[in-house]
């Protein structure tokens, strides 16, 4: 009975995130060319460099073009959050995530916000596992 406990907890143990916080990391990422768009935010991805040890990486960012420091600000913390209700359940591990802001994310209702998220991942994920079975 004890073995089973077990097995429950390492099957429904959560990725852990980490905050990507150089330029060169969201350089790299960008650099990739794989992203989705969405109403409210832009979500891009990239493999993780194989120097990195860690689950899933997320990065935020929100330009001038959103808004002022209190609207960027606001803009940041909503995508925090839905970041944290959905990644660590959806996103794949050992990858690294941009997301960015766009100038409709303060207008949009939260639950859109993330049903977006999980739709922008699971057709992002689509698109790595093609393009992982054409190479091998």
């Amino acid at each position: 009975m004890g073995f089973f406990i077990m097995s429950q907890v390492t099957e429904n143990k959560e990725l852990k995130l980490e905050t990507l916080r150089k330029r060169s990391d969201f350089l790299r990422v960008a650099a990739v060319r794989k992203k989705w768009i969405t109403p409210g935010m832009i979500i891009q991805v990239s493999p993780m460099p194989d120097d990195v040890k860690s689950d899933i990486r997320v990065g935020y960012t929100a330009s001038k073009k959103v808004g002022n420091a209190v609207i960027r600000n606001r803009a940041k913390r909503r995508m925090r959050e839905v970041t944290r209700q959905i990644m660590a359940k959806n996103a794949c591990d050992n990858h690294d995530y941009v997301i960015i802001a766009r100038r409709e994310i303060n207008d949009i209702p939260f639950k859109e916000l993330i049903r977006d998220l999980k739709w922008s991942l699971k057709r992002l994920h689509d698109g790595l596992e093609k393009k992982r079975n054409s190479i091998h």
